[in-house]
C-alpha cells in the first residue's frame, strides 16, 4: 500500500468541485461562524434550531480552501463538539453529523494502510437482486492492520483512488441511511435492490452508523472517452480498521 501526504494528493484528488484558492482558518473560521449565525437566526427553515442540513453547510466553510480540515481548523473545531452552549438548539441528527464529521476529518496527512482488493461476489449476488443498481455498481474492501492507523478522510480517498479506476474523487460526508437511500433511489432501481444495496453496506457499518458518500468521474474513462462519474459509498467498521467502498456509475458522455 502507497503512503503518500495529503496535501500532494490535492492535484490529483481534486474535487469534482474545484475549491477555491488556498486560504486557511483566517477565512474558514469567518465563513464558518456566518453560517451558523445565519442557521441560529430566526429568519432561518426552522429558526433558532439547527439542523443536519445547516451544520453541514456550515461546516463545509472548513473544506471550501483547500478541501482538507487542517490541524488549525480542527484545533478551532474540537473544542465545540461537546460545548453544551455551542450545541444549544442542535437538533439530534446535527449533533450526531458533526460529531461525525470531527471524527472523519482528523487533520491526518498521511493515509494510513489500508489494502482494498474486489470481493468475490457479483453485486447482483452481494444486493440480492440484479438491476439497474448492480449493473451499475463495483465492490471493494479491506482492511488497515492493527495499531497502524484508523479510516479517517485521507485514508478513505486514498485508499479509493488508489483501488478504483478514478481520476477525481471529492471528500467523503457522513451519511444517514435515509441520506443513502435517496442517494440509491433513481429510475427502474426497484425497492428490494435498494434495500440489498443498503443491508449490503450495513453489514460493515452496524451499529456504529459510520456511512461516507463521494462523488467521484473519470474523464479519462474506461470505455466512456467523453468521461463517467457517480457515487461511492464507504462503509466502515466499529473499530474503523474494515472498509467496504460500493461505487455507483450514475452518468457518462
Amino acid at each position: 500500500m502507497k503512503s503518500k501526504s495529503l496535501k500532494s494528493m490535492i492535484g490529483v484528488l481534486a474535487v469534482v468541485a474545484a475549491p477555491a484558492a488556498l486560504a486557511g482558518l483566517s477565512t474558514t473560521q469567518p465563513m464558518f461562524e456566518s453560517r451558523m449565525n445565519t442557521a441560529r437566526a430566526a429568519t432561518s427553515p426552522e429558526g433558532a434550531v439547527v439542523n443536519r442540513s445547516e451544520i453541514r453547510g456550515a461546516l463545509s466553510s472548513f473544506l471550501y480552501d483547500d478541501s482538507v480540515v487542517d490541524s488549525g481548523e480542527r484545533a478551532y473545531l474540537a473544542p465545540k463538539v461537546n460545548d453544551a452552549t455551542f450545541l444549544t438548539g442542535f437538533t439530534t441528527d446535527a449533533r450526531s453529523y458533526f460529531s461525525s464529521f470531527h471524527e472523519l476529518n482528523d487533520a491526518a496527512t498521511t493515509a494510513a494502510p489500508l489494502s482494498v482488493y474486489p470481493v468475490d461476489e457479483t453485486p447482483a449476488e452481494a444486493f440480492g437482486v440484479s438491476g439497474v443498481l448492480s449493473n451499475s455498481a463495483d465492490i471493494q474492501e479491506g482492511f488497515i492492520p492493527y495499531s497502524q492507523g484508523v479510516a479517517n478522510q485521507v485514508t478513505l480517498q486514498w485508499g479509493y483512488y488508489s483501488s478504483f479506476d478514478i481520476t477525481n474523487i471529492s471528500t467523503f460526508d457522513p451519511t444517514t441511511e435515509a441520506e443513502l437511500r435517496s442517494a440509491l433511489t433513481r429510475p427502474g432501481a426497484t425497492q428490494a435492490e435498494i434495500d440489498g444495496a443498503v443491508a449490503y453496506v450495513n453489514q460493515i457499518a452496524g451499529s456504529s452508523k459510520r456511512i461516507y458518500k463521494a462523488s467521484w468521474r473519470n474523464d479519462y474513462g474506461r470505455q466512456y472517452p467523453g468521461g463517467l462519474g457517480g457515487i461511492v459509498i464507504a462503509a466502515v467498521s466499529t473499530d474503523r480498521r474494515f472498509v467496504r467502498y460500493v461505487e455507483f456509475v450514475t452518468w457518462s458522455e
